[in-house]
């Protein structure tokens, strides 16, 4: 076909036309064929070549099966926008779909489900159900898959059709590709409603079939069998004991599959946890050792997250994760982080060497990357805080800027855990001081040398050196740090830094431009000035050991990614939700459903509401000081008045908002609501179920609010929180309820965010429709300016 794309003439496309059109051509078979594949090449270049349609529609009244699948093709290609014409070829399609040849007749079958024209489907039903049934496997596994592309073109005809039962009843073919086509076009079809019904009987007869399929469908099918739930713990064995085959399979998918079907089926049968991840660690070692840096960098990804639940699973296996020469840098990275997952007592000692080595590596990033780790080995297993702290010290005498830099803030962090390190540290830093730098490495130095400069005797000349510079040095952060530190050693050793810490405050009021370091001089020169007891209070607070950082901590995503394994949230570390966008009609998963009332039982509930917060009277608001003069009193802040004289309740966020565009509006104000009015789950979907729709309400958002902060929001207005969905789903759902505290009225609202369109519908109903306006307008209000545009 290569010869057919060197030619990019558009005029040559009447010529084509006349060609296609002229009987000499039409007579013989080979030429004929030969002006097929041109107009196809022509259409792959991406040239318009639509005029061609009638012809091509009677070239496909071919024998030929080369010919025809080329002609269908263009038909197919071009029949959306000739939907007139493309009714034309039904007659030839019908007949090729009761041809003789199976060929003929799934490729006919598969282009008249690919031709996406509602006005066809009609002829469609006799040859779809025929395939169905057809005696040739290829042909209704076609068929199947036609089922599939007819869903997204008309739901209504699917079910008019009883495919679904069809389909059911087709799990039972005799030949495996079918069989796998009907799970794959019942997931899809199904989808809004989770998928496929896997029941104890469809589960056994897919398991028991499951060596005869193909690599791909194994592991589709294997992702379908994880929503069943076994009956019995001797059920679970029988399916582990065919599902550990699987392990060995050449093909990553299955075997990935297959790990998450096992850590699936005994999710709760805590007393085998350790036995099924010893059981899955061989498999998983195996893929990594593969020569794709691909799946390699996959397969890591999901060690990483099986060792959140089982950190001493490779503890043995450590080498395995040792970086090859030849591997990507997004491959050693993620090794990296491996190796300090795995770190253990008993292997701290050659993984730390063989990090260490890493420095020397040819990339920045990399060496940058193994020095940090080396740290977090440090932080996290006290045992080998001493021989990585050699490790790093070593470093210095290499005499790179960026490698002494990152020693310097990895150093600073574990100084903060193992106070014991600054006297071996502190000698060095004397010849750190020309040489680095990087801004941060130099903010790291200056921070040792206030932290810990009693220990140092060249300490405070070190600062002055820095001081006596401060107008040159380009970093904010440095310049902040220097200030601090020559606060800190000046209580320390006071003669020897009062006067460079004069000039730093000095040139910090006068001459700083940047306003977090000029505020800080401004407060250290009061401070000073005011009480020297006081700023030595402030500034050199004694300080508690730090024993864990937050950034190290696990989060509780990984339960959740757990859910999703074998899948690119392992990879990316969020839920599909997030980095996948889904259209109707397809929606994997749990989606809104269309119910008279909301099943609250499958919601969670939500957190129990406390009570409103008063703001802080008039009386008690603290002064404000001018930066550049004495401490002066600024008037209080208005704040509105309820009656009796007392300052109000903290209201909704749109407040404060308005009162700077000077509406001074309390949006409260319209509506009383009783704010220790509460509610059970049980009387609210009573109410729901018996209420009409009292009206529905569409807002769109300028940001999507977090679930917690919709649910404060609303409290801080008077309205409770019944229930609230997980907000790691595409639609967030909420179920708010209220009353009215002098009329008794009861409101209650079904809210739901969608959180990819930045939308908010709401449908809310009440006991008293005449106060449904006010309230309406409340709920408004309380997204206005904080989520909504303010009502200017």
């Amino acid at each position: 076909m290569t010869a057919y794309f060197t030619d990019n003439k558009k005029g040559e496309v009447n010529e084509l036309d006349n060609l296609l059109k002229h009987p000499d051509v039409q007579r013989d078979p080979q030429r004929y064929r030969h002006v097929v594949q041109k107009v196809i090449a022509y259409m792959t270049q991406g040239i318009d070549v639509s005029r061609l349609f009638s012809a091509m529609i009677m070239a496909s009244a071919s024998s030929d099966i080369i010919q025809k699948k080329l002609c269908y093709l263009f038909i197919c290609n071009y029949a959306e926008s000739n939907s007139e014409l493309a009714v034309l070829t039904v007659n030839t399609l019908q007949k090729d779909a009761r041809h003789a040849n199976p060929i003929v007749r799934a490729l006919a079958l598969r282009s008249m489900c690919s031709l996406r024209i509602p006005s066809i489907l009609e002829y469609l039903q006799e040859p779809l159900t025929n395939g169905l049934r057809d005696k040739s496997a290829y042909v209704r596994k076609t068929a199947v898959l036609g089922c599939m592309k007819l869903y997204y073109l008309d739901q209504q005809f699917i079910v008019d059709m009883n495919i679904v039962d069809k389909l059911y009843r087709m799990l039972r073919d005799k030949d495996p590709q079918v069989m796998s086509n009907c799970v794959i076009a019942l997931d899809e079809i199904l989808a809004s409603e989770g998928g496929i019904a896997v029941n104890r009987s469809i589960a056994h007869h897919l398991l028991n079939m499951l060596k005869d399929f193909n690599e791909w469908s194994q592991a589709l099918i294997l992702r379908v069998l994880a929503r069943y739930k076994p009956a019995d713990e001797d059920e679970v064995f029988d399916i582990l004991t065919i599902l550990d085959e699987r392990l060995k399979h050449t093909n990553s998918g299955v075997v990935l599959s297959a790990v998450h079907l096992f850590l699936q089926l005994t999710r709760n049968m805590t007393d085998l946890q350790d036995d099924i991840y010893s059981r899955i660690r061989a498999p998983l070692l195996t893929l990594l050792r593969s020569g794709s840096a691909e799946l390699a960098y996959t397969c890591l990804h999901h060690i990483q997250l099986l060792l959140t639940r089982q950190p001493r699973l490779l503890e043995g296996d450590f080498k395995s994760f040792f970086c090859r020469y030849n591997d990507p840098f997004y491959v050693k990275y993620k090794r990296l982080d491996l190796l300090i997952d795995i770190t253990a007592e008993s292997n701290a000692c050659a993984i730390v060497d063989e990090i260490s080595a890493y420095v020397s590596d040819v990339g920045i990033e990399m060496a940058r990357r193994s020095i940090r780790a080396l740290g977090k080995i440090a932080m996290r297993l006290e045992s080998a805080s001493e021989h990585a702290m050699s490790k790093l010290l070593a470093f210095f005498t290499l005499e790179t800027d960026y490698i002494t830099s990152e020693a310097l803030v990895v150093m600073q962090e574990l100084m903060r855990k193992y106070t014991w390190m600054a006297e071996a540290i502190l000698p060095q830093l004397p010849s750190c001081l020309d040489l680095v730098q990087d801004s941060e490495g130099r903010a790291a130095l200056v921070w040792m040398l206030g932290e810990h400069g009693e220990q140092l005797q060249e300490a405070p000349y070190l600062l002055e050196q820095l001081i006596d510079n401060v107008s040159e040095e380009e970093s904010a952060a440095v310049r902040l740090e220097l200030l601090v530190a020559a606060m800190k050693l000046f209580f320390k050793r006071p003669p020897e830094c009062q006067l460079m810490l004069g000039r730093l405050l000095e040139y910090s009021v006068d001459e700083e431009t940047n306003m977090d370091v000029h505020d800080r001089g401004i407060l250290y020169y009061r401070l000073l000035k005011t009480n020297m007891t006081e700023a030595q209070r402030v500034v050199c607070s004694s300080k508690e050991p730090v024993e864990q950082f937050a950034e190290d901590q696990v989060v509780e995503m990984h339960d959740r990614l757990f859910q999703h394994f074998n899948s690119l949230s392992v990879v990316y570390k969020k839920v599909p939700s997030l980095f996948i966008s889904q259209s109707s009609p397809y929606t994997l998963g749990e989606v809104e459903q269309e119910t008279d009332g909301p099943n609250l039982s499958e919601l969670p509930p939500a957190d129990q509401p406390q009570e409103v917060q008063p703001a802080m009277p008039v009386s008690s608001a603290q002064g404000t000081a001018s930066l550049l003069g004495d401490f002066d009193q600024e008037p209080a802040a208005h704040q509105p008045m309820a009656a009796g004289g007392q300052v109000a309740a903290a209201g909704p966020s749109t407040v404060l908002t308005d009162d700077l565009v000077g509406l001074l509006q309390d949006p409260m104000a319209a509506i009383d609501l009783d704010p220790s009015f509460r509610m059970t789950p049980q009387v609210f979907q009573e109410h729901w179920l018996s209420l009409p729709e009292g009206a529905s309400q569409r807002y769109d958002l300028l940001v999507v609010p977090l679930p917690s902060e919709m649910e404060q929001t609303m409290l801080s207005c008077q309205i409770i929180t019944m229930a609230s969905s997980p907000p790691d789903h595409e639609v967030t759902k909420f179920f708010f309820y209220a009353k009215q505290h002098t009329t008794g009225a009861m409101f209650f609202i079904e809210a739901s965010i969608h959180n990819r369109a930045s939308l908010l519908t709401a449908i809310f109903k009440c006991t008293d429709a005449s106060s449904l306006a006010k309230f309406h307008e409340h709920f408004r209000k309380s997204l206005v300016g904080k989520w909504m545009p303010l009502d200017l």
